[in-house]
């Protein structure tokens, strides 16, 4: 009896190894497959009054920066097809979205002449996209988030479809795709198509970019919304069509810190217009404007807040400074002639 009891109690301790071990090698294959190079983790910044350690444990805001790559560009890098930086904060379950143009005018480092700031990415990959992007917003970011929208598409129909307010209708155009205007559940196809349109639309690229915010928030929205066990296997849909410095630990636990709750989330685009400069369509940003907008994103206010600024952020030179922009800062009649960043369809 004695053998027995010792023979099943090694049977159940090989057991429960295996389990944990094949629990660690599905754990390590998720975080391979999110993992970014070891040159955007040296990029990443950490606030001067950051704790020691994660931002995922901590209540403390941070900064993201998501960026949308353009898989159909033919060099290797390709160019960011879209850049949002985000200000989160677990603390108070806020999250502020704010789009860059990607086709801001900027001065970008080691790069000669004025560029594209999504040019960034495909000169120096999501290392040199980052600090440019900091530069222009004049804050730390922490985590980068790399999305593939066309590798979304499975994502969202898993998800059964994301509910996204459509702002306007269209038909055809650069997508192929057909939507009216208002509510509606998107399944992944369309969600592709909705985010590539910019041509049928009122704003152009503007309203491009606000389409990817709309589309961001509503597959976070809906993951929040999944059981509580749903969320590895979505971490591992997500390992498809995202790579970040986050492991899969670290994602959880930020992903837990908004579950259950009813986040504040406010998102906007950065205050620019189009313009043209020696045959070259460019995005110029509106200074005072960005200024003032990223104040008030610093300040937990959110984009479109509204009231005095704290003095912590508005007597921040930094802040909102666009020190690498190239454009002119005489903008008031070039933002009144073209597309700006006004023009899109306010929901």
């Amino acid at each position: 009896m004695r053998n027995a009891i010792i023979s099943v109690a090694v049977v159940l301790t090989v057991l429960i190894g295996a389990v944990a071990l094949a629990g660690a090698l599905y754990i390590r294959n998720l975080d391979n497959r999110l993992s970014i190079g070891k040159d955007v983790r040296q990029s990443l910044q950490k606030p001067d009054d950051a704790d020691t350690g994660s931002e995922a444990t901590s209540e403390k805001p941070f900064y993201m920066m998501l960026v949308g790559s353009d898989a159909r560009s033919g060099n290797e890098n390709g160019r960011s097809d879209s850049l949002m930086l985000a200000r989160v904060d677990p603390g108070s379950h806020r999250l502020d979205i704010v789009s860059i143009p990607r086709d801001m005018q900027v001065n970008i480092e080691g790069v000669d002449g004025v560029q594209k700031i999504n040019a960034a990415y495909s000169y120096g990959g999501a290392a040199l996209a980052i600090s440019t992007v900091s530069e222009f917003a004049g804050v730390p970011i922490s985590h980068y988030v790399e999305v593939n929208f066309a590798n979304m598409t499975g994502l969202v129909d898993h998800l059964g479809g994301i509910t996204v307010n459509v702002p306007e209708s269209f038909s055809g155009g650069n997508s192929g795709l057909s939507l009216k205007a208002g509510e509606q559940t998107l399944n992944g196809e369309q969600m592709l198509g909705f985010t590539r349109e910019r041509y049928q639309v009122q704003g152009g690229d503007f309203s491009r970019t606000q389409a990817q915010q709309l589309v961001l928030l509503a597959i976070m929205q809906k993951i929040m919304a999944q059981p509580k066990t749903a969320l590895p296997g979505l971490i591992q849909e997500l390992a498809g069509a995202v790579s970040t410095d986050m492991n899969v630990s670290s994602i959880l636990q930020l992903a837990l810190k908004f579950y259950g709750q009813q986040p504040q989330v406010q998102s906007a685009i950065c205050p620019s217009y189009a313009f043209d400069q020696d045959g070259v369509s460019y995005v110029g940003v509106e200074y005072d404007e960005w200024r003032d907008m990223m104040q008030r994103v610093d300040a937990g206010m959110g984009p479109q807040g509204v009231g005095d600024i704290p003095a912590v952020q508005s007597s921040n030179a930094e802040l909102g400074a666009a020190a690498n922009a190239a454009s002119p800062h005489d903008y008031a009649a070039l933002k009144n002639q073209s597309l700006n960043s006004d023009d899109i369809v306010v929901q």
